[in-house]
């Protein structure tokens, strides 16, 4: 038989693998692109309520439209072409050998092609999640399904319950009048069916009076119980905030992608606790792993109270042995990402394969004690790796980077055992094509390409040398692998994020060998010692003095104590490090850097040129003459970017003298072509934050006479308490190092709330309604520390002179000694004016009696002209906004700050109605993302963080912007 039709070489040789990658790849990736992804999500379990789970996929398959059957057909037709023109034809017995081998080698490429091609749009499809219908935003269900993931097993005032449910099964909690509306939504809800949903369990505003609503509350979740409950859903929605007037921010985090990726489908939260229902308890690997957690949170030293790992000195521990990452607080991944160690404290191939490497290693140190002649050639000691390996998976949950590691170490042991036949690259497309076979989804994971590229550059190192000799060549070794992962990775990062960390290569010299070679085999040595301790009380054969002991786990306990104090020891000298050392740069690298002073930007062009010196000089297979040829070319390029971004160097010389020039000048040095300010409304979901920058020569003073300079950044609000404030976003990033004024238009969560995540040092002046100034000191208790200002009308804050004109910043609202029960009603509006043009007005939450007794004073300030830009008042409360006032303004941008699926119901549909009449456009941060306004004499513009596909138009409704 022809060598070239074994079917082994057809579908494993290089050729045929990267064939069937290139087309596995296209196929997934065109199962959520433009027709082929919309059909699918429009016809997923729509009309088949009736079908059982899981055999919902195919069935909607076989209903896909007729504008796929074009595309089905071609796929069809180019398999069978392949098939017919690989297969050897005596009928083409007359033509030359050379076009015979041409036609099969064509036939087969199309047909590994075709084939890879339509696996993948299949498969691609059929686990492709199902986004939950609009018709069941905020409607109360009835949720039937297993808990898959849980970080904590009770609420907590400070915290929340975060799980994950599969559902089962799915019902409306309430029918209504309308029985065609009930029939959509409950085959709305059918769509929800094997799918997953995340939700949260919060603690109450107020405690419970009832007995059954307490118990309730005092219940513990676990992952693996099947629980039916009430809730309330949306679909997956997340802020957008990039870093406008600057190239894109790489480090902001798509959320709706993210859950995408791990295949949820919706969002919500657990209503009337009191009438949910455990079903069943935890049961095959799910028991396993939680009587696992369990005899690691007692043997730990913790007692026998409920498992909540935050805040534990073992969570470490239960993240390095049971892959159980949601162990580890927010502090803790800010740390490990701010270190370059993230890959350590998440079970990848590097504990799959370490623990692999050991079951292997001592298989064979015993094989060849028990039978010296034969162990070389005995598969027993790689079935008990790969055993090992997968074990070690599923106790870590199978989650999808404990999946793709049991795969690589899989196909990895096939090819070191020697009967594969295969090459290191054709393992490693081999274990590429399995891991996206299995798991889609990983096509679209970070994680997925970094490791696959990781283990690339590890084979890039090693292909063609020889084995390290003595402790010294192993060290230089080592010392060469992880200088090429962090050079290869730190790109990787920097390209995808826009930060690296300069602790990535010490650190990981460090933690990494004692991670994987100490901790992790220490650890997991407890878990073997705390099976030997329930063996022997099983066998009854210990006395009952030493039983005690080995059901208290005093090895194992002890072990584990041992390494839990290390580790959280070791840790605790990790944050302030990171913090001032961490990531680079600080902000975000287009957030953080200047428009005239790109020197972060050429420092690290010319790093990465200076190491990618070394790298040229170390790959294997190179000539030698090319390899000086490449080391001088990138270390010429990399020494004259960096003398560029030295400080004395004359390109840094200059661009210091234009920006102290810009400073000391005013009107005459402004460019035209640049904004004179910039005002940014951001996406903070229910809430209002907004930063303004100005662009123009600093004031000597405000109104008050009391600020020397005031600062050129200034923050109106600061959205709701959250780790992720408008204090922290990307676009609102002021200059390292300058403090900047704060406006507070009232004291209510949704405004000022963010200011928790602000320091005294970081404000240079703070201006509070006087009737709030009591209610923001209970919220935050260093407001002595900085220097505050009343909001009375009548005060401004001069930001610069424009063509002799002032750029103020006009208090209208609220008076002196105002008298009012409502918070809303001292609102501090702020009219930002050129002299005396008004162009933008910032209301906050003022109602409709405000309006009324400051229309007549902005009506007589516009003089019949539009106002440039307005902030809707109360996120478009019905309170406010009425048709007098929004007459007077004629505005021509409008922006409503509210959440998208907020439970207010912002902006009412009156509202909207009313500015649909009265405003040129209308904006919504939850739809349209943040919203970042330049003005300067010439013009202004407006720009949305998102744009709606197709519409071409100067501005979008909130209707279109669905």
């Amino acid at each position: 038989m022809n060598k070239s039709s074994h079917p082994a070489r057809f579908w494993l040789s290089p050729a045929s693998l990267a064939q069937l990658l290139a087309g596995l790849v296209a196929g997934i990736w065109l199962s959520r692109q433009g027709e082929w992804g919309a059909d699918w999500q429009s016809r997923s379990s729509a009309g088949l309520g009736a079908q059982e789970s899981g055999a919902h996929g195919w069935a909607t398959f076989m209903t896909l439209s007729d504008n796929l059957l074009l595309a089905a057909l071609l796929l069809c037709w180019l398999m069978v072409a392949g098939v017919l023109a690989a297969i050897p034809s005596r009928a083409f017995a007359h033509s030359a050998p050379d076009a015979e081998s041409r036609r099969s080698r064509l036939g087969a490429l199309s047909l590994r092609l075709s084939a890879a091609l339509g696996v993948g749009l299949v498969i691609g499809l059929l686990q492709q999640p199902l986004v939950m219908a609009e018709a069941l935003t905020r409607q109360e269900l009835w949720l039937e399904g297993r808990v898959e993931q849980v970080n904590r097993a009770l609420p907590t005032p400070d915290d929340s319950v975060r799980l994950v449910l599969r559902v089962s099964r799915c019902d409306l909690f309430q029918t209504t009048e309308a029985p065609s509306a009930d029939a959509g939504r409950q085959a709305a809800c059918q769509r929800l069916l094997d799918q997953r949903v995340q939700l949260r369990r919060y603690w109450p505003r107020k405690l419970p009076r009832d007995v059954a609503t307490r118990e309730a509350l005092a219940t513990p979740w676990q992952a693996g119980e099947r629980w039916r409950m009430v809730v309330r859903l949306v679909p997956p929605h997340g802020t957008s905030n990039p870093a406008f007037g600057r190239s894109a921010s790489p480090a902001e985090f798509d959320r709706v992608a993210w859950l995408w990726r791990e295949g949820i489908v919706a969002t919500g939260y657990v209503r009337q606790l009191s009438l949910a229902q455990r079903l069943a308890p935890p049961g095959g690997l799910a028991a396993l792993r939680l009587h696992a957690e369990q005899a690691l949170w007692q043997r730990c030293g913790e007692g026998e109270a409920l498992v909540d790992w935050p805040g534990s000195t073992c969570r470490w521990l239960a993240a390095l042995t049971l892959g159980k990452v949601s162990a580890l607080t927010h502090d803790d991944w800010d740390t490990l990402n701010a270190t370059g160690l993230t890959h350590l404290a998440v079970v990848s191939g590097l504990h799959v394969g370490l623990m692999a490497s050991l079951v292997l290693g001592l298989s064979f140190g015993v094989l060849r004690l028990w039978r010296p002649g034969g162990w070389r050639f005995s598969v027993a000691p790689w079935w008990l790796a790969c055993l090992a390996a997968w074990s070690f998976a599923l106790l870590a949950g199978l989650a999808p980077p404990a999946l793709r590691a049991a795969l690589m170490v899989t196909v990895g042991l096939w090819m070191a055992s020697g009967r594969s036949g295969l090459g290191v690259w054709q393992v490693w497309m081999l274990a590429l094509i399995l891991v996206l076979g299995l798991d889609p989804l990983a096509l679209w994971r970070p994680g997925t390409w970094l490791s696959f590229i990781a283990v690339a550059v590890l084979l890039l190192a090693w292909q063609g040398r020889s084995r390290p000799r003595g402790m010294r060549g192993w060290y230089l070794a080592t010392l060469r692998s992880q200088w090429l992962l962090t050079l290869v990775m730190g790109a990787a990062l920097l390209l995808s994020r826009g930060q690296l960390s300069w602790l990535s290569l010490p650190m990981n010299l460090v933690m990494a060998p004692l991670v994987t070679l100490l901790i992790v085999p220490l650890g997991m040595l407890g878990w073997g010692l705390a099976g030997l301790e329930q063996l022997l009380l099983f066998t009854g054969l210990v006395p009952s003095r030493p039983a005690a002991m080995l059901a208290d786990g005093v090895f194992s306990g002890g072990l584990w104590q041992l390494l839990a104090q290390g580790m959280a020891q070791t840790m605790e000298t990790l944050p302030s490090l990171a913090s001032t050392q961490g990531r680079w740069p600080q902000a975000p690298m287009a957030a953080g850097l200047s428009d005239a002073t790109p020197s972060a930007l050429i420092l690290t062009l010319a790093v990465m040129a200076l190491l990618g010196a070394w790298l040229a000089e170390g790959v294997p297979g190179l000539d030698g003459r090319l390899k000086r040829l490449c080391g001088s070319v990138a270390l010429c390029w990399g020494l004259s970017l960096a003398v560029l971004a030295l400080p004395w160097s004359p390109a840094a010389l200059a661009t210091v003298g234009q920006d102290a020039g810009a400073r000391a000048t005013e009107a005459a040095s402004f460019s035209p072509r640049a904004p004179a300010l910039s005002l940014t409304v951001h996406d903070v979901g229910q809430g209002l934050a907004l930063s303004l920058h100005s662009h123009l020569a600093s004031s000597a003073s405000d109104s008050t006479g009391a600020l020397r300079q005031v600062p050129r950044h200034w923050r109106y609000d600061l959205g709701a308490a959250s780790r992720n404030t408008s204090a922290r976003l990307p676009g609102a990033m002021p200059v390292a190092g300058e403090p900047f004024g704060v406006i507070m238009s009232h004291g209510d969560g949704d405004h000022a709330g963010g200011l928790q995540a602000l320091s005294a040092e970081e404000i240079a002046a703070l201006w509070v309604p006087a009737g709030q100034r009591a209610r923001l000191e209970r919220q935050v208790s260093w407001l002595d520390e900085v220097a505050m200002r009343e909001c009375v009308a009548g005060r401004s804050i001069t930001l610069g002179q424009l063509q002799g004109h002032p750029v103020r910043l006009e208090v209208l609202w609220p008076p002196a000694g105002l008298k009012a029960r409502r918070d809303n009603a001292h609102s501090c509006v702020v009219l930002i004016a050129h002299g005396a043009r008004p162009l933008a007005l910032l209301t906050g939450d003022i109602g409709q009696q405000q309006e009324r007794e400051l229309q007549a004073t902005l009506r007589q300030r516009l003089a019949g002209r539009s106002l440039p830009l307005l902030v809707v008042a109360h996120h478009g409360s019905r309170s406010s906004s009425d048709d007098a006032w929004l007459e007077s303004l004629a505005a021509r941008h409008a922006i409503v700050s509210a959440g998208r699926y907020n439970p207010h119901g912002h902006p009412h549909p009156d509202v909207v109605e009313r500015l649909a009449r009265h405003v040129e456009c209308l904006w919504h941060v939850g739809l349209d993302g943040a919203l970042h306004w330049e003005w300067s004499p010439q013009g202004e513009r407006l720009q949305p963080a998102r744009r709606a596909g197709g519409i071409g138009v100067r501005c979008l409704g909130v209707k279109s912007a669905e």
